[in-house]
C-alpha cells in the first residue's frame, strides 16, 4: 500500500509540530524551532552559513539561518519548542558545539514510520512513535504519570470556552502557589505552563483553520490580539506561516 495517500500529514501536539509529504526547496530562512529533518527517500541537501551537506537524517539549532533541498522527495519534518524539556535535551546532546549535526539510530524510527504511514488514518500512531523517538534520541525517560493537579489545570486549559487566562488564575484553581505551579507543570509535562498556555491559544485557533477561514476571526477565537498577532506567533513556533500551511497539508 502507498504511503502517498497520507501525503501530506501535518501533525501538531504541544511543542511539536510535525509535516510529512513531498519536499519542496526552502530559501534561506531561520526559525525559532529546532527543526530535525529525516528523508524517507533521497537525502536532504543543507546549505547553512558554514557549509553545506548531505544527510538522512539531520537536526537543525533554533535560529540558524539555512536551506533545505529536497528535489522533490519525500520527507519528514519534526520542528522542536527549544523551551520543552527535549528541545533543551537536544541542544544539549547534539547541538552544543554547531548549529547542524547529522542524527544517526533513525532507522528503525523510519522502519515503522514508513509502515504507519501505509496504513489507515495513522495519526495517533505516528504521534505515540514520534513521542518516543524523541525522547530517545534526547536520552530523556517518558515522564511519570501526571499528578493530579497538573491534570486538572490541563483540563482547564482545554475547555473550548476558555478565554484569556493567567498562571495565577490556574494556581488558585488547583490550590497551589504560582511558583510552585510554573515548577510542577514544567517538571510533568516537559514544558513550560505559559508557552502551554501559547500552545492551547494556538490549538484552539488551528481548530478554526481552513482554506476558507477569516484570519481574523481564527485569530480572535484563539485569544490572539489579532490576525497579524496570530500569524507572526504562528510563524515564529512552526517556522511557516498559515497560508503555507494550507497550501501544503491537512
Amino acid at each position: 500500500m502507498s504511503m502517498d495517500k497520507n501525503f501530506p500529514l501535518v501533525l501538531f501536539w504541544p511543542g511539536y509540530f510535525m509535516y510529512a509529504g513531498r519536499g519542496a526547496d526552502t530559501k534561506v530562512h531561520a526559525h525559532h524551532a529546532i527543526q530535525i529533518a529525516i528523508a524517507l527517500e533521497s537525502p536532504i541537501d543543507v546549505v547553512y552559513k558554514s557549509g553545506q551537506g548531505s544527510y538522512q537524517a539531520v537536526i537543525i539549532n533554533s535560529d540558524v539561518a539555512h536551506e533545505c533541498r529536497t528535489h522533490g522527495s519525500s520527507f519528514v519534518l519534526i520542528n522542536i519548542d527549544p523551551e520543552t524539556d527535549i528541545g533543551a535535551a537536544l541542544k544539549k546532546e547534539y547541538l552544543g558545539k554547531s548549529g547542524i549535526a547529522a542524527l544517526a539510530s533513525v532507522d528503525e524510527y523510519l522502519s515503522q514510520l514508513k509502515s504507519l504511514l501505509a496504513g489507515h488514518n495513522p495519526t495517533d500512531e505516528i504521534y505515540q512513535l514520534t513521542n518516543h523517538f524523541l525522547h530517545s534520541i534526547a536520552h530523556k525517560h517518558t515522564p511519570e504519570p501526571l499528578d493530579e493537579r497538573i491534570g486538572q489545570v490541563l483540563e482547564l486549559l482545554r475547555q473550548p470556552e476558555l478565554e484569556v487566562v493567567s498562571v495565577k488564575d490556574l494556581a488558585g484553581a488547583v490550590h497551589l502557589s504560582p511558583g510552585r505551579l510554573i515548577h510542577l507543570f514544567t517538571q510533568q509535562v516537559g514544558i513550560p505552563v505559559r508557552k502551554y498556555i501559547l500552545w492551547s491559544k494556538l490549538m484552539a485557533s488551528l481548530k478554526r483553520l481552513d482554506r476558507h477561514a477569516n484570519f481574523t476571526h481564527v485569530a480572535l477565537g484563539g485569544g490572539f490580539a489579532d490576525a497579524p498577532h496570530f500569524n507572526r506567533t504562528f510563524k515564529r513556533m512552526f517556522g511557516l506561516s498559515p497560508t503555507a500551511l494550507l497550501k501544503s497539508g491537512r
